[in-house]
């Protein structure tokens, strides 16, 4: 199947099937229920937010839609919930995914979104009691029950854990759709899969696909390809544009005339 998934806009069934996995929704608004969930945080900017995920003590992960179209001053709030988190650190330097500014300018969607994915170094690592870096694994099959935590438009206000969602499309790319329900704000968000007894990140929230009608789609990038690539160059001198591997490097303090898919702060 060809990289048609996003504008076709793929008709999934969301109802429960026989044999699926319940999904269910939790408001972690008490510290003792984000346990194991408090490395994903908020994303902020001047303008708006979306979600993120510590990978390494100084390295986030989030959508490169993100902040390729809002390149001010980032904040990444760890644990965030009711106007508090467990720790804050600004970003000193942000890398996205080979081809994805190429896509943007060309107007070419499915490749964008299939590089939707950059990783953003902090200024200070992060060593809060409770605040250990997600690793990343590419073990999801289809059918496979994932976790999503994100804060979207409407509960902003704490993480909201969505348990149960199912892989259920795999496409070109390493775009996989999912049933989970995303809304703006859940960029970036981290898709979980919970691997030999332990919770990893598979992929990261891209975009969603008509709404909050039957057939909605939240399309996800995997993961374990994109990685290793951005970390080489986060490891390298980044002060040149276009740094190693064609990943696009944007300064702190930078902007792009894009329009802006941050959840607007009070929307």
């Amino acid at each position: 199947m060809g990289l048609r998934y996003i504008s076709l806009a793929i008709v999934l069934c969301l109802t429960a099937t026989s044999g699926a996995v319940a999904q269910t929704k939790d408001r972690l608004d008490r510290r003792d229920k984000l346990l194991g969930f408090e490395s994903v945080g908020l994303l902020q900017s001047a303008t708006g937010s979306c979600t993120a995920a510590l990978i390494t003590r100084d390295v986030i992960l989030t959508a490169a839609h993100c902040v390729y179209e809002q390149g001010e001053e980032f904040t990444f709030r760890a644990g965030y919930r009711d106007g508090t988190e467990i720790a804050a650190r600004a970003a000193v330097d942000v890398v996205i995914a080979p081809g994805y500014t190429a896509a943007r300018k060309a107007g070419d969607r499915p490749s964008a979104i299939k590089n939707d994915v950059a990783l953003i170094r902090l200024d200070s690592p992060m060593f809060e009691v409770g605040i250990n870096p997600y690793e990343i694994t590419s073990q999801a099959r289809k059918g496979s029950a994932l976790t999503v935590a994100s804060y979207g438009r409407g509960r902003m206000g704490a993480l909201t854990l969505e348990r149960g969602c199912i892989l259920q499309k795999r496409y070109r790319g390493d775009v996989v759709g999912l049933d989970c329900d995303a809304t703006f704000g859940s960029s970036g968000a981290p898709v979980f899969v919970h691997d030999q007894g332990r919770t990893r990140i598979f992929a990261v929230v891209a975009v969603r696909v008509n709404g909050d009608r039957a057939d909605a789609e939240t399309g996800a990038v995997e993961l374990s390809k994109h990685v290793p690539a951005l970390m080489n160059t986060l490891r390298n001198n980044r002060a040149a544009a276009p740094a190693i591997g064609g990943a696009k490097r944007i300064k702190v303090g930078q902007r792009s005339t894009s329009a802006a898919r941050f959840t607007k702060p009070g929307g």
